[in-house]
């Protein structure tokens, strides 16, 4: 799979692909056909050895019999590399929009006057109400 969403299939790829691999199974007139670069004839031999390497994938992680849940270590080793979007980091690197983002920028919030306390924590606007 690549990071760039636009050089993966759709969905409606996938399942023209996903379609042409079971419609060569069940139907002899697609063996000769060619789709997504691969003839009908060639999809059933892929699958066969797929299924005999299915026993030899390792899953040599411990497992903790007193543990409700088990993990396993993922490994990502050949996962391309992920790019942002070029408009994301074309808005982070604007340092105009990165001010704007600042948290230091609530130094500079004014606060008014009627909305602070006073020592004996009692706001302005509560000694001005009258009974």
């Amino acid at each position: 799979m690549n990071a760039n969403s636009n050089q993966r299939p759709t969905t409606e790829e996938l399942y023209g692909i996903i379609c042409f691999w079971d419609s060569s199974f069940k139907f002899e007139d697609y063996q000769e056909q060619e789709k997504f670069g691969c003839k009908g004839k060639e999809i059933r031999p892929i699958f066969e050895e797929a299924d005999k390497e299915i026993p030899n994938i390792s899953t040599s992680y411990k497992k903790d019999p007193d543990a409700i849940y088990t993990s396993r270590l993922f490994t990502f080793d050949n996962l391309t590399r992920p790019v942002n979007s070029s408009i994301i980091s074309s808005y982070l690197g604007d340092e105009e929009n990165n001010e704007d983002n600042r948290d230091s920028q609530l130094v500079y919030l004014e606060v008014s006057s009627s909305l602070l306390q006073s020592e004996d924590g009692i706001t302005s606007n509560e000694n001005s109400i009258v009974n």
